[in-house]
């Protein structure tokens, strides 16, 4: 797009020279050596195939064609100085970002984490609001939605987070009950009511029929989380979400039996070509700390 543009470096570092007509005064004012200086010069004047300088005494004299040359780089590094300047100006204007995000991703994982971003972006308002319904992104309402789903979103921009990883869990207290795969039909199953095939699911990936009938259920994997953690039963919970409790002792797994679930997370945006700085801002810190999660 650009074939005749030559090294920025290279470029800088002529601008210096030639204007404070010295080599070292231009190496103090971009802070390099004296050699650098000269390194980018010689590697410019190989781009163009012709002398930028006449060496003087205790001075850089320029040549013709750096004569005419210099006023168009000039202007140019001032274009780009300019220019983004305004854009970086523009950035730390105080903004007001809405995220809508899954209540049991918001609640213990997302929340502990949202000091970090804050930090980053101390001129981001974030108005985090916590939702499992459908996202329509016309009615202005939200910047950023997550949501997780067990087909890929359609109408709207997506980022794949993560596969949603499940653990068996429940309490140390009922860990002994559960030796093997089959002890599960002698406990409680708690079931994420949204969810409730989930344990066919599980049940189907580990060759297990399930034939346990006693059942709790409860609407989000932070409640679930706590049932398990009270011994009431066995859950499958996301692995992020119980990292904490695991940690601690409040959850255990009594046996390795995790899968892979149907569900995804997904980041979804408003259907545009183009993406606000704000949210391309928190997509990529997103992306940052969901790495160890992502496959």
């Amino acid at each position: 797009m650009f074939p005749d543009l030559p090294p920025l470096n290279a470029l800088r570092a002529f601008e210096a020279a030639a204007r404070l007509q010295s080599m070292t005064l231009a190496s103090k004012e971009l802070h390099v050596t004296h050699g650098a200086i000269s390194k980018q010069i010689k590697i410019l004047e190989d781009y163009l195939g012709f002398a930028l300088f006449v060496r003087l005494h205790k001075k850089a004299g320029l040549t013709d064609e750096a004569k005419r040359y210099l006023p168009h780089v000039q202007a140019a590094l001032q274009t780009l100085s300019s220019a983004t300047g305004d854009l970086r100006r523009q950035s730390a204007v105080p903004q007001s970002l809405a995220i809508n995000v899954l209540p049991s991703l918001t609640i213990n994982w997302l929340i502990p984490r949202m000091e970090q971003f804050k930090s980053r972006y101390p001129h981001l308002y974030v108005d985090l609001s916590i939702g499992d319904f459908a996202v329509d992104f016309s009615q202005g309402r939200y910047d950023i939605a997550i949501r997780s789903s067990t087909v890929i979103p359609k109408g709207v921009n997506y980022i794949k987070l993560m596969d949603e990883d499940l653990c068996l869990v429940c309490a140390p207290s009922l860990a002994p009950k559960l030796q093997c795969i089959e002890d599960i039909n002698s406990v409680t199953l708690l079931k994420h009511t949204t969810r409730p095939e989930l344990w066919e699911y599980w049940a189907e990936k580990v060759g297990l029929k399930l034939t346990q009938e006693q059942t709790f259920g409860v609407e989000h994997f932070y409640m679930l989380s706590q049932a398990a953690a009270s011994g009431m039963g066995a859950a499958l919970i996301p692995r992020f979400f119980i990292e904490d409790q695991l940690a601690n002792g409040s959850l255990v797994i009594p046996f390795d039996a995790n899968f892979i679930s149907p569900y995804a997370y997904y980041l979804l945006t408003p259907k545009s070509p183009s993406m606000p700085l704000k949210v391309q801002a928190f997509i990529d810190w997103l992306l940052e700390i969901f790495a160890p999660y992502r496959h």
